[in-house]
């Protein structure tokens, strides 16, 4: 039930916390803006939230809570996961038997409600709070995660709450790090705001908020990793690139740094690179058998190419370094370009992409050609010129890996002749598309079975609104009329998200001749596929959907990532 402009005013000016003169004004706002009255009133605070929120809630017929003042107990939170509570902005803050309270700005999804009732086995009573509360409330997951930061910051200070030199921000950002490095996070986001400095790491593909600091020391932290990143320090108002190293527990760690002005200060992300090129393991990435071995074939010829594809944050960078790994010796030649490197390996040459200097993908690889290669990565491959000398490099004898951003294995060839490239020149050199994602694996500690029957798996296909059948793509890869899917419960091992760690789902296209054929009649995406499929390729769903029935992932997760 959407909120209607006119009842809220209604009620507004009933309660005199607002003239009709200024909901006039503020009303034209909103339709400027093309947002909801609801909304501008929130976003402007004009009336404070705690009587906004009584008015709202009033409308939506429940009762009001500031979420934020309760005390809510570590079982209660436990009920819905994090991932869950985030997504769908709610908080569980009490439970009495056999009943859930739980606090929403969004007390009429009535779906949500009843899916839960479902989970819990719990009667779901829904109180009003106000998006504001609820985000700020939503730290409340994390405050085991606080309290070890918290723990491990006062050790490195004396006293945390006067920090005055470079000598404690240092301190300070080498805790940051240190935590983010023992929580498994690949990106660390320091963010200022209007009152203080937000601290969120990404683990396992979700940013998660760990702590918040004061905004008076955002510039002695910032300047402390320009000066680490060899970074100019009286530059405040431009974006800045940099990176450094740094040893934590016996293991060198590069840093990617990027810098950017906002409104209230400037935004660091720093991204870590692991660096031990054992780790590059393909077979350890989730790939299942039949695709490893499409992918080894190719790996030993001698010239052609060998695309990956994917969004960005796929995972395309680590499997093109672990293909890189498996081909390296000292008697092959083996070149890279990237922007930027992400991985430092040894025994291969590596060129960083540099706008300045004009070193360019296709610059970069048209040198490279001339320092006799065997094999070139090309970090991505972004337009027609590079494209083409990729492809002219394939032709005279050379085997190029490289990226392209497409959704799935079928329309990467007709990316390439979007480019301008010459059918009969893709079908002469690609040999191999590989399309992936990454999903979440269940934490091992808190998994648990469920059985599902195929009706109830037929509901899930209406729930999640998918265009195919969940029941009958279930039935392709098992006959059992109960099938169990599992799923994370939540633990201390975990910070109570049911996941812990990623894996690979790929689908993997041999260019067959028949494949080849469709290619120079124009054939769309889907002729393709349908041919790939002929041929044996598994989807990049079928490859997820056996993960889930090998327990190494959930359904939600998988659908989560993949919605076709």
């Amino acid at each position: 039930m959407k909120i209607d402009d006119q009842k809220l005013k209604q009620e507004l000016l009933a309660q005199n916390l607002i003239t009709e003169k200024s909901l006039k004004t503020l009303e034209l706002q909103a339709q400027t803006q093309g947002i909801s009255l609801m909304k501008l009133l929130f976003d402007r605070e004009i009336i404070p939230d705690e009587k906004l929120g009584t008015v709202v809630a009033k409308l939506y017929d429940v009762p009001f809570v500031k979420v934020g003042e309760k005390s809510i107990l570590e079982t209660t939170l436990r009920i819905v996961p994090y991932t869950l509570a985030a997504n769908q902005m709610l908080i569980p803050f009490e439970q009495k038997q056999d009943e859930l309270s739980i606090a929403t700005c969004h007390p009429d999804n009535y779906e949500l409600i009843s899916s839960l009732e479902k989970k819990t086995g719990l009667n779901v009573k829904v109180y009003y709070a106000t998006n504001k509360d609820v985000k700020s409330s939503l730290k409340v997951y994390n405050r085991d995660v606080n309290a070890k930061f918290g723990k491990l910051l006062k050790s490195a200070l004396e006293d945390p709450n006067k920090i005055e030199s470079l000598k404690d921000a240092a301190k300070i950002l080498d805790t940051i790090i240190l935590f983010a490095y023992q929580n498994n996070a690949s990106d660390i986001h320091i963010e200022p705001h209007k009152d203080f400095i937000s601290v969120r790491y990404r683990i396992d593909g979700l940013l998660q908020t760990i702590t918040d600091l004061p905004l008076k020391i955002l510039e002695l932290i910032v300047t402390r990793i320009k000066v680490l990143a060899n970074l100019p320090t009286d530059e405040h108002m431009a974006a800045l690139d940099g990176r450094f190293k740094i040893d934590l527990e016996n293991n060198e760690i590069t840093l990617r740094v990027s810098i950017v002005p906002t409104y209230d200060g400037e935004k660091v992300v720093m991204r870590l690179l692991s660096s031990p090129s054992q780790e590059l393991n393909i077979a350890s990435l989730g790939y299942n058998e039949k695709n490893l071995k499409f992918i080894s074939k190719n790996l030993q010829k001698t010239h052609g190419i060998i695309l990956v594809t994917g969004p960005t944050g796929s995972g395309k960078t680590t499997t093109m370094y672990s293909m890189l790994k498996m081909i390296n010796s000292p008697e092959v030649n083996i070149s890279t370009i990237e922007d930027p490197i992400e991985y430092r390996l040894e025994g291969i040459n590596q060129i960083q992409v540099n706008p300045k200097t004009n070193l360019t993908f296709a610059d970069g690889l048209r040198s490279l050609l001339r320092q006799d290669p065997d094999v070139l990565m090309v970090g991505e491959i972004r337009d027609q010129e590079t494209a083409t000398i990729a492809i002219n490099a394939a032709l005279t004898g050379h085997l190029v890996l490289a990226t392209l951003h497409t959704n799935d294995v079928a329309s990467t060839l007709p990316r390439l002749t979007e480019m301008d490239i010459e059918p009969f020149l893709i079908a002469a050199t690609v040999q191999l598309v590989v399309a992936q994602r990454l999903v979440r694996t269940i934490c091992p500690n808190c998994k648990t079975a469920q059985q599902f029957t195929m009706e109830e798996i037929k509901a899930l296909s209406e729930k999640f609104e998918l265009k195919f059948n969940l029941a009958e793509e279930v039935q392709k890869l098992t006959s059992d009329t109960k099938i169990t899917f599992y799923k994370g419960q939540g633990c201390d091992k975990c910070a109570n998200s049911g996941y812990k760690g990623r894996s690979t789902i790929a689908e993997v296209m041999e260019v067959s001749d028949e494949i080849k054929k469709l290619l120079f009649s124009k054939a769309s995406p889907k002729e393709i596929e349908q041919q790939a499929l002929k041929e044996g390729m598994d989807t990049m769903f079928s490859d997820g959907l056996a993960k889930v029935l090998q327990g190494l992932t959930s359904i939600e997760e998988i659908l989560r990532v993949i919605r076709s």
